[in-house]
């Protein structure tokens, strides 16, 4: 019998198949099961060729935050064991596309504060609200809602902060991360160390701030042992390749010179070259039940039937829900709409074609009048060496999200012809770029971001009681629809799965772990 099924060949059940490959004995089996016909998931790259120059396009997430975070070190921890560290490129700390983000406001790039001395020096027109907004909270009466348990990011920082502050700038970010409006986003969720305080201070969300870190710092003490072990690995780490870490202290983010998709590469060679690990790729899973011995039975298109200890279910929620027929479902799996982004790859035959050097700027609610874009990102400004020293400028715009249909139609159908034209428009007329491209490539990333909507926290704890009963106790969700859908939080939450909650040494009885709990506990302090 299988030990362990793990269902979904994307970054986080790559992942996942890792590190339990890892610390089940060698006789123990895994079979990782990809419904695609390639693994990855939303993390690829292209390589694509124009004017006889070799273009990397990254059709899905394009950067990875270094720091010293538990998500940043098990990014760090994952390449090393991968032995990918000379692959890695970085952004330096002090790099204008590590320092300058932007913000279009006012038919012209606003760039965002890059600190509180900001709030003295001088602030674009996008920021001066935030200036207003910050002693809005300060002076403004306690307004909490106390007896709702939840309440969108408009909602919240509108009440707070003032309309501007969420119309010039929350819009933005929260379009840039979840491709979503923040009048169906949970406040609750995606800002609660804020909305906590708002709960917890007697006047304002900045007062609150200092006893939500007391509070914080309390439940951080519950980790300590396993902090303090994490902290002996790195630096164990760091004394086998001090060069490499040392160069990570300095840098902002990082991808690798041949683009993300090495990452998950990586992950799956290593786990194809394992002798116990079974990658079945262009097999996707219909159903899932109980077997009559009690093992967890995976059936696959094919017929083929894959008995297993437990399943580590990596599906987005759609998926999950569909392996399960008419049984019972949870208000997460059903309530969960995911937002589809266009991506549209632009290049330039020369270098230097933005106004500005940055990051990128993002286009906020208050000018989706003027603009059809989310935003766009400076790929050649942010990691230059990705360029193999070509004279070009590579670009990424970003399109759709919350107003995909109602500007382009249906994500499945929309014309690739409208989205390259709508790009280009853009790039012209909020950056000023007149240059004709080399090379233009769209891609449509349906249903790709699940939207966290008011309400999230309370349908998670649903989730996981639904969880635990399924398959008789033999199954785990990890993915991006649970605790944050980057990249490093998948592969966070995969090892903390698997490190921490599973007893992989007692397989033969049902584990019961929904790998939720210590997500859902980070919402109740």
């Amino acid at each position: 019998m299988v030990a362990v099924t793990v269902l979904g060949g994307g970054i986080t059940g790559l992942s996942a198949a890792w590190y339990v490959a890892q610390r089940l004995p060698p006789t123990a089996r895994v079979v990782l099961i990809e419904g695609s016909s390639r693994l990855g998931g939303c993390v690829r790259t292209d390589r694509r060729r124009a004017n006889g120059v070799e273009l990397l396009a990254e059709k899905g997430p394009r950067t990875l935050r270094a720091g010293d975070s538990r998500t940043a070190a098990a990014v760090l921890g994952l390449i090393d064991d991968l032995d990918l560290r000379a692959h890695v490129v970085s952004t330096s700390k002090q790099s204008s596309a590590a320092r300058n983000r932007y913000i279009y406001y006012g038919g012209e790039l606003n760039c965002m504060p890059r600190g509180i001395g900001s709030l003295v020096t001088g602030l674009p027109p996008a920021v001066k609200c935030l200036k207003r907004g910050v002693w809005r909270d300060l002076t403004a009466p306690k307004n909490t809602p106390m007896e709702s348990s939840d309440e969108s990011i408009r909602s919240f920082v509108s009440r707070r902060f003032g309309e501007q502050v969420d119309d010039n700038l929350a819009s933005a970010v929260m379009n840039g991360i979840y491709a979503a409006d923040t009048g169906e986003l949970s406040a609750r969720t995606l800002l609660y160390p804020y909305w906590l305080a708002d709960r917890l201070g007697s006047n304002g969300v900045i007062r609150g701030l200092r006893r939500v870190a007391k509070l914080s710092r309390a439940r951080s003490a519950q980790f300590a042992v396993r902090e303090a072990e994490e902290r002996l690995v790195a630096h164990r780490r760091r004394q086998l390749d001090p060069e490499f870490w040392d160069a990570m202290d300095e840098a902002s983010m990082y991808s690798f010179r041949d683009g993300m998709q090495t990452l998950s590469d990586g992950l799956a060679r290593r786990l194809e070259a394992c002798p116990n690990v079974e990658v079945a790729v262009g097999q996707p899973a219909t159903s899932a039940r109980v077997g009559a011995d009690g093992s967890a039975e995976v059936v696959l298109a094919s017929g083929r039937v894959i008995r297993s200890q437990h399943v580590i279910n990596a599906l987005p929620l759609h998926r999950v829900r569909g392996l399960f027929g008419g049984a019972a479902s949870s208000p997460l799996l059903d309530e969960t709409p995911y937002a589809s982004v266009a991506v549209v790859n632009v290049a330039f035959g020369s270098r230097g074609v933005t106004p500005v050097d940055g990051f990128g700027y993002l286009v906020p609610r208050a000018s989706a009048a003027s603009s059809r874009v989310l935003g766009a990102a400076f790929d050649s400004c942010v990691l230059p060496a990705q360029d193999g020293g070509a004279d070009i400028s590579r670009l990424t715009v970003m399109l759709g999200g919350p107003r995909f249909s109602e500007l382009f139609g249906n994500p499945a159908s929309a014309s690739a012809a409208a989205l390259a034209d709508a790009a280009i428009e853009a790039l012209r007329s909020e950056l000023g770029i007149r240059a004709e491209p080399i090379d233009v490539d769209v891609s449509v990333q349906a249903s790709c971001i699940p939207t966290y909507t008011v309400g999230y926290i309370d349908r998670l704890r649903a989730m996981h009681e639904w969880v635990v009963a399924q398959l008789g106790g033999r199954m785990s969700v990890v993915g991006a629809a649970y605790g944050g859908p980057a990249v490093p939080q998948c592969i966070l939450n995969a090892r903390d799965l698997v490190h921490h909650h599973l007893d992989l040494g007692a397989l033969d009885q049902p584990q019961r772990v929904s790998g939720l709990e210590e997500i859902i506990r980070g919402f109740e302090i």
